[in-house]
């Protein structure tokens, strides 16, 4: 099953979130990465994953020290 979490890296400066394809959301969806200056989020960029390859990134993110954030429905 695809992720649903978002995370942040130790400065708070990067969030990163997983987020489910509406139309097939037990197998594919988004990384997205914003950036947080000042209060306000910028898009870096967005890439769809399999829910395969979104599992180990979200593994090597928690492993490099990201932790999990509730920011992600504040984003849009």
């Amino acid at each position: 099953m695809y992720p649903k979490v978002s995370l942040s890296n130790k400065y708070k400066s990067i969030l990163v979130v997983f987020e489910r394809d509406i139309n097939n959301p037990l197998n594919e969806g988004f990384i997205i990465y914003w950036e947080i200056l000042n209060s306000n989020k910028q898009l870096i960029f967005k890439k769809r994953l399999t829910s395969i390859r979104a599992q180990k990134k979200l593994i090597k993110l928690k492993e490099e020290g990201w932790i999990e954030s509730n920011e992600s429905n504040q984003v849009a």
